[in-house]
Order: C-alpha cells, then sequence, then structure tokens
C-alpha cells in the first residue's frame, strides 16, 4: 500500500484560532438573547461536533499511524519477500540452470544408452551368429565323430594287429577284430564275453586280476616275445600290451596283439649271418693280415732288391759316359742321358710309392694346428724357386684344425709344390690360399693358381696312383702326389676335390672336420 492512498483526516476548526461568524454575529445582533442562546447552543452543539471530530480524527490518525507502521511493517515484509523472491529467482535460475545441465546429461545418457542398445542389438546379432556357428561347429562336431568312429571302426577291423576291447571292472572281452580272430582260430562269439585268461591260447598269461591290478597301477601292461598255441595247433610269438583308456565316462582296455613269429624269424636269421659275417671278417682280417705282411715285404724287396740295380745302371752309365765320352757318339750319349734319367725316374717313382704306402700305416698324432703358421713353413721350403719366379701370392686368414701336423704339411708341400709346377709357363704367375665358406661342420681350404688347369672331364683321374694328365715333357712329376694328398685327407675324415679349365687354371679344395 502506498502512503499517498492512506487518506488525511481533516482537522475541525478551533474556537480560539479564527473568531468566524458567530462572533460577529453574536456583536452584531446581541439584541436576541434568544438568538445569542440559540447561537450558544448551535456553538457549543458545533463545538461538540469540533471536538467529536478532533477525536475522531485523532482516532482517525492513530489508525493512520498504525497503519502506516502496518505499511511500513508490510513494507518491510514486501522487502523481505522480494528478497526472498529474488534469491528465489536465483535459486530458481541456478536450477534451471542444473535442469539445463541435467537435460543435456540426460540426451548425453540418453545417447549412450542408444549407443549401448545398438551395441546390445549388434552384440545380440553376433551371440546369433555364433550360436549359429556354434550349432554348425556341433553338426561338424557330430559328422566328425561318427566319420571318426566310422574310421576308427574301419582300422579296427582292416587292422593288422590282433585288438581285444575289455570291460576295465571284469576284464571281460567285449569285442574283438577280424585280424585276431583269423589268428587265432576262435569265432567273434568263442571270443566275447570270456577274460583273457579263459582263452586256452593265453593260458600262460598272468591272472586276469593280476593285470587288471597292473592296469591299475601303471595304466598299461606290456609282454615281450608271449608264446602262443593257437586253435589249429600252430606255435607262434607275439607282442601283447594292454592300455587303459576313458570313453566318455566309460572305461574300458585295449589290448594289442601283434604277431612277431616272422620277425623271430628273421632276427633269428640276420643272427645267423651276422655269426656268419664276422667269421668272414675273421677270415678277412687274416687275408688282410697276411697281406699286408706280404705289401711289408714287397716294400722291404722294392727299397733294397731293385735300388741296388738302379744305382748300378746309374753308376755304370756315369762311367762309361767319363771313360768313352769322347769316343761316342752325340746319339749314343743321349741314349745314355736317356738311360739314366730313366732310371733316376724309376727311383724316384720307387721313393713316391713306399711314401705312399707308408702314410696308409703311419699312426696319426692330432693337434691343434696353426694353418698360418703351417703355411709360412711350407712355403720356405720353396723360396729359391719362388725368388727365381715372379708369383703374385693372394694368402689369405687360415683357422686353426685339429689334424695330424706332420700330414697335413705332406699335404701343403704338394699342392704348393703343383701350383709352382703348372703356372711354370705363365710370365706372371697368380697363386692364391684362403678358406672357402664352412660347409657344415668341416673347414675348407683352398689353393688356386692360373696355370695350365685341366680337362674338367678327367677330374675323376686325378687323385688315381700313377694317374697323370699331362705328358713328362711338359711336366715333371710321378703321379703320387695328389694321391698322397687324398689318403692323408681321407684318414682326417675329410674331403678332396678339384675344379679347372684347360690352360685356364686350377683350384684343389681340401676339408677337414671340425670335430675329428
Amino acid at each position: 500500500m502506498n502512503f499517498e492512498d492512506i487518506p488525511t483526516p481533516e482537522r475541525p476548526p478551533l474556537l480560539d484560532a479564527d473568531p468566524g461568524p458567530a462572533v460577529i454575529l453574536i456583536r452584531e445582533e446581541g439584541r436576541s438573547e434568544q438568538s445569542r442562546d440559540a447561537q450558544r447552543i448551535a456553538q457549543g452543539q458545533r463545538i461538540e461536533e469540533a471536538v467529536s471530530r478532533t477525536e475522531q480524527a485523532e482516532t482517525r490518525t492513530e489508525q493512520a499511524k498504525t497503519r502506516t507502521e502496518q505499511a511500513e511493517t508490510r513494507t518491510e515484509h514486501a522487502r523481505t519477500r522480494i528478497e526472498q523472491a529474488e534469491t528465489r529467482a536465483e535459486q530458481a535460475k541456478t536450477r534451471t540452470e542444473q535442469a539445463k545441465t541435467r537435460t543435456e546429461q540426460a540426451e548425453t545418457r540418453m545417447e549412450q544408452a542408444e549407443a549401448r542398445t545398438e551395441q546390445a542389438e549388434a552384440r545380440t546379432e553376433r551371440s546369433e551368429l555364433r550360436m549359429e556357428e556354434a550349432e554348425a561347429r556341433n553338426e561338424r562336431s557330430e559328422h566328425t565323430i561318427r566319420e571318426s568312429e566310422l574310421r576308427y571302426r574301419r582300422l579296427f577291423e582292416a587292422a593288422q594287429d590282433g585288438i581285444l576291447i575289455l570291460e576295465a571292472d571284469t576284464g571281460r572281452i567285449t569285442d574283438v577284430n577280424p585280424f585276431l580272430v583269423n589268428l587265432l582260430r576262435f569265432s567273434h562269439a568263442e571270443i566275447v564275453g570270456k577274460t583273457v585268461g579263459e582263452l586256452s591260447p593265453f593260458k600262460d598269461l598272468e591272472s586276469n586280476q593280476l593285470m587288471l591290478d597292473r592296469l591299475k597301477r601303471d595304466g598299461y601292461a606290456r609282454y615281450e616275445d608271449l608264446p602262443l598255441e593257437t586253435r589249429d595247433g600252430r606255435h607262434i610269438a607275439v607282442e601283447f600290451v594292454s592300455n587303459a583308456y576313458s570313453a566318455g565316462e566309460k572305461q574300458s582296455i585295449q589290448c594289442n596283439i601283434r604277431d612277431i613269429t616272422q620277425r623271430k624269424h628273421s632276427e633269428n636269421e640276420i643272427r645267423r649271418l651276422n655269426a656268419e659275417l664276422e667269421q668272414r671278417v675273421a677270415e678277412r682280417t687274416v687275408q688282410l693280415q697276411t697281406a699286408n705282411q706280404e705289401l711289408e715285404a714287397f716294400s722291404y724287396s722294392v727299397s733294397h732288391d731293385l735300388r741296388a740295380p738302379l744305382r748300378h745302371i746309374v753308376g755304370f752309365v756315369e762311367m762309361l759316359t767319363q771313360e768313352a765320352g769322347a769316343a761316342l757318339s752325340a746319339a749314343s750319349i743321349r741314349h745314355l742321358a736317356t738311360i739314366s734319367g730313366s732310371a733316376k725316374r724309376m727311383g724316384d717313382l720307387i721313393d713316391d710309392l713306399l711314401a705312399f704306402s707308408r702314410i696308409g700305416k703311419t699312426e696319426m698324432h692330432q693337434t691343434d694346428v696353426n694353418l698360418d703358421e703351417l703355411l709360412r713353413e711350407t712355403l720356405s721350403d720353396f723360396q729359391e724357386e719362388i725368388d727365381a719366379r715372379r708369383i703374385v701370392w693372394d694368402i689369405r686368414p687360415l683357422p686353426v684344425v685339429r689334424a695330424d701336423r706332420a700330414l697335413l704339411r705332406l699335404v701343403f708341400v704338394n699342392l704348393i709344390s703343383n701350383a709352382i709346377k703348372f703356372t711354370g709357363g705363365r710370365a706372371e704367375a697368380a697363386i692364391k690360399i684362403g678358406c672357402a665358406p664352412d660347409a657344415d661342420g668341416e673347414t675348407v681350404i683352398f689353393i688356386r693358381d692360373n696355370g695350365a688347369g685341366f680337362d674338367p672331364q678327367y677330374t675323376g683321374k686325378l687323385f688315381g696312383v700313377f694317374q697323370r694328365l699331362h705328358s713328362q715333357a711338359e711336366f715333371e712329376g710321378t703321379g703320387i702326389g695328389l694321391a698322397n694328398i687324398q689318403r692323408i685327407i681321407h684318414r682326417h675324415g675329410g674331403r678332396v676335390w678339384a675344379d679347372g679349365v684347360v690352360d685356364g687354371g686350377a683350384t684343389f679344395y681340401i676339408s677337414i672336420p671340425k670335430t675329428n
């Protein structure tokens, strides 16, 4: 309520404030007492009315004050309510914002719920698909099981070993395959329902309960070389193996019976043949020992008996040349030179042949051999020839091998000698020595030259005794060196081979096992 709306009480006129018309009337008229009394009465009435009105005005003033106080109170209440309303408005605004936030969250949750619903539907579809696949797999599994059972049945019936199926609790036979029926000459009905021991061929087998106890304890029972007598009187030997297995919740026993009669006959025959072979080996050993003794006697004869005539021939040729040289013709001197050269060559052949025979009998002393060091020692033996020639050497690092050092040195001597000899026609010889990429479990060494080479079609003859691919006039030699190399490397358990081209050089390879 506004203060302007409150009516202002009218103040009654006060007698002493304004003389007014009554006083004037009294002065003027003053004539009539009655009139004055009337006026006094009227004035008294007016005073009473003025007093009444004053009292009413005061009452109204008090009421106005009261209303003013009430209005002020209401104003304060209104202000309070306005503040409360503003507070509520702010709270309402906050709640509105919270409501908006919740709405957005609710929308987000709704979207997430929809997404989850879609995912759930997708999972449901995948589950249904998996269900269908599982059903298909089950069908395939059932089909596979049926096929497996069919295959097992076919194998069971076609097996070339006897098979018995027994109950695990009682040991009684529930099934038997055709092979065992035919082997024992019992019918299917005569076998099924009995224990193994109740069949006459297995009467010597341990008792049914003992076999069941062994199967329970060990899971299997095995009987080697078990003799049986079949129903038609044949004596055979079998292997009898029993295994316990689970077929679902059911425990069963499978017995496999293999006829080893033919194998026993074969083993006996092998033992007999081995005995004969051992006898033959013993006889052959005696023959070889005899031959070795004869070879040693022959070597002694060659070493002493053949050398003497050769020395005589050489000696008499020299004497004849010195004593009658002036009287001999040039042709005769050439003939004597040929005789002397042939005798010396025969002596070299005898020396090489004796060395070749000794290599096979020499005891090997294997040690760790540093091939770099061995090669340096070997090359020092050819220093004079090397200095007189123009040779380009390409020597790569070589490994340490396990071998007989003396024999391996002989291998290097022969290979390097050949390389120097067969590059004699080159203005600049090139010799390369190195280690080839390792083969399985062996070290491979090669010596390559740019010399005369050889025809590859005769490679197989290179390492034979007295096998030469060049004439004596082209290159001197006895044809024993490469044979010695092969024999030494073979004694080490290694290999030798070569490749070459006519007038294009040659490469010789030797291999030595890493574990010798």
